[in-house]
């Protein structure tokens, strides 16, 4: 316990290249960075290593350069678990600084991809793929993920309706239908919420006739893009 412990408190870094022991691995400018200017680390500190497939590693860092680095896995501390279905969240892209946080959040909260679509009332009609990727990334290194999220390409609501065998879709002030703590999620399924403004008319009746559509409350209150994600998410990854 003390061991894991003290793992704990090591930097964790995120890389796209396997992991096995005694084996070195390239650190690009960005991490050279971060490990030598921002945390001050050196050649024979410590850090925590994973890429989501080979578990988590504890390392050595081998040297530190102004553009460059190389660190070494020494041990594997924690095992990767096997693939699980989870829950992708299906969201209108808003405006940037809400958007980060419902990103940040997301992965927190176990969102198993993200994927942005486009409705009627969408404001926001373009995404940055690379600067999300990297704030799924960070999110998972910091909140203890051994997974990262898949982001999808950005896609119209109608054709996004049929990639999923089951979605949740979060409708407001539609009577009759269950609040979304009384559901038990399927594990491949997704959750959609509505853009800034809500969902139209016409996108209402097209998602209570689907056949992929199960349709939730929320609650009474009308909440904002960014809260309904997570407040959706918390109950279907519980």
């Amino acid at each position: 316990m003390k061991r894991q412990t003290v793992h704990k408190k090591l930097p964790r870094l995120y890389i796209d290249t396997a992991l096995n022991a005694d084996q070195s691995f390239a650190l690009d400018k960005a991490q050279s960075h971060y490990l030598g200017h921002v945390l001050r680390l050196n050649s024979g500190d410590q850090l925590r290593v994973f890429n989501g497939r080979d578990g988590e590693w504890l390392c050595s860092i081998d040297y530190i350069g102004k553009k460059d680095g190389q660190a070494r896995a020494m041990e594997c501390i924690r095992p990767q678990p096997e693939p699980s279905k989870g829950i992708t969240l299906l969201c209108a892209p808003i405006k940037k600084h809400r958007m980060d946080f419902m990103i940040e959040k997301a992965v927190e909260l176990g969102a198993h991809a993200i994927h942005p679509v486009l409705t009627q009332n969408t404001d926001v009609r373009k995404v940055n793929d690379e600067r999300i990727t990297q704030q799924i990334i960070e999110a998972a290194e910091q909140c203890e993920r051994l997974n990262i999220p898949t982001l999808k390409p950005i896609s119209a609501l109608n054709k996004a309706l049929n990639e999923y065998s089951t979605i949740y879709a979060a409708l407001e002030r539609i009577d009759g239908i269950p609040h979304i703590s009384e559901i038990k999620a399927d594990g491949d399924a997704a959750f959609l919420i509505g853009p800034e403004g809500g969902f139209s008319a016409e996108e209402i009746d097209l998602l209570r006739q689907h056949k992929n559509i199960v349709s939730v409350s929320l609650g009474d209150d009308i909440l904002r893009a960014e809260t309904a994600a997570l407040y959706g998410l918390a109950f279907l990854n519980r």
